[in-house]
């Protein structure tokens, strides 16, 4: 086995909160190393926004984070405020803009900006980088850490051999690995599972922010269909969360802005109870007002068949799938309609109930609900409170943010705090045992 015999930082992880962590680091003039088992540094950050890059949001605050010790978020937020991290990217060059509703991106809308501005600082503060380089294990001793790595072929090669073994000494150590989602770009265990190695406790993790499986096969024929609407979602019978915006209909269920927002509290539900999402059609109207407008229609021209009374109301597969379930015939008389019937559809079309079975798991999540237990993580710092001078950021950690921009944010905030505080940490001796 050979060894790397360099005291430095060693950040294991090249994504949103290692990247960040690097830049603060090396910024204070440690030498640093980044271990990255990926053929390239932040390939999550590339796909987020639909490339864009939705990285922080203008509201955030401690409202929007989930899990976590009590005030976790809170305390992290303070010890580093969000005006601050923007300016770390005001520093490194890149532009930013806000949307209306608070998102904040690259001005580019290119995630690659992000990654690159990150890139240069480090080539200009000489951080090293070790691509396609997977850590097999963390060891503490005596004078710090034992890091052992392996270099690993790239996704695409399916004959190349793995590496051999190598071994990376470090006086401190921060763990940037992510969590299990989006695994087909990199996602995975591997940082909870050198958190286990080294005493902390993991809560199992689960997706969150993901599309939302439907129980009722109908939902098929309308994939690919995109529609404002308003969505509701109810567990047991009780109001869980509303949203509206843009729906996504898929082969399995439903996805888009309001779902992805309201999956985590869907999914939480469905784990004891029945849990259903209901669609307003027509979010801008009250049911009376629906019923007024059908009915007038039908009687302007009563004769008309059914299929052209519905023609312009609203999207049309959508409208016709919602007819059909009420069984009106598409060449029936809109006149033939009576009120009773008419009211149901117009029922419907405000709140059409469709119950959630499940998600398709890691593969089309954005994050991760669960990991390590941040009752063990101080929240200033990120320092580990079971091992001196490890430190554990971002994705690893039981806490998650709401949908826009606010993961992302978090990585960066835990990253920024980690790195300057390991490289305060540098010129105190190590030792394994717990901190009071």
């Amino acid at each position: 086995m050979n060894f790397i015999n360099v005291k430095n930082i060693t950040i294991i992880g090249a994504g949103a909160s290692g990247l960040a962590a690097a830049c603060a680091a090396a910024g204070a003039g440690e030498r640093v190393t980044l271990v990255e088992k990926n053929q390239a540094p932040g390939r999550k950050i590339l796909s987020t926004g639909a490339g864009k890059c939705n990285l922080s949001n203008a509201k955030i605050n401690a409202g929007h984070y989930h899990g976590g010790a009590p005030g976790f978020a809170a305390r992290t937020l303070k010890a580093l405020p969000p005006a601050h991290v923007l300016d770390f990217f005001g520093e490194l060059g890149l532009l930013l803009s806000a949307e209306a509703d608070g998102r904040i991106f690259p001005r580019s809308r290119k995630a690659a900006d992000v990654v690159n501005v990150l890139g240069n600082r480090l080539k200009e503060k000489g951080a090293e980088l070790l691509l396609l380089t997977c850590a097999q294990s963390v060891k503490k001793n005596l004078s710090g850490f034992e890091i052992t790595v392996r270099r690993v072929p790239p996704k695409w090669d399916k004959k190349a051999a793995p590496g051999p073994l190598r071994t990376i000494t470090a006086d401190a150590v921060i763990l940037a690995a992510g969590g299990p989602a989006h695994p087909q770009i990199g996602g995975s265990a591997l940082g909870l599972d050198l958190a286990r190695s080294l005493g902390h406790t993991v809560k199992n993790p689960k997706p969150v922010i993901t599309p939302l499986k439907i129980k009722e096969k109908t939902v098929r024929e309308l994939d690919g269909i995109r529609l404002e609407a308003g969505l509701s979602v109810y567990s047991g019978g009780r109001l869980i969360g509303s949203k509206r915006g843009e729906l996504l209909f898929t082969d399995y269920g439903v996805s888009g802005p309001p779902v992805l927002s309201l999956s985590r509290a869907a999914l939480t539900g469905v784990e004891t109870s029945a849990v259903t999402c209901h669609i307003d059609l027509f979010p801008d109207y009250s049911r009376e007002a629906i019923f007024s407008l059908l009915a007038k229609r039908r009687d302007a021209g009563p004769e008309r068949p059914w299929k052209d009374f519905l023609c312009g109301l609203a999207e049309e597969r959508t409208i016709n799938l919602l007819s059909s379930s009420l069984k009106i015939e598409p060449a029936a008389p809109a006149g033939s309609v009576k009120d009773p019937l008419l009211a149901e559809f117009g029922g419907l079309l405000k709140d059409w109930s469709l119950e959630v079975s499940g998600s398709l798991g890691f593969e089309d999540a954005m994050a991760a609900a669960g990991g390590i237990d941040t009752a063990e993580i101080r929240p200033e710092t990120f320092e580990s409170r079971i091992v001196k001078k490890l430190f554990i950021t971002g994705e690893l950690l039981d806490i998650n943010g709401d949908c826009g921009g606010y993961n992302l944010h978090f990585a960066w905030t835990s990253g920024l705090l980690a790195g300057a505080a390991a490289a305060k940490t540098m010129s105190f001796p190590s030792s394994f045992s717990p901190q009071p």
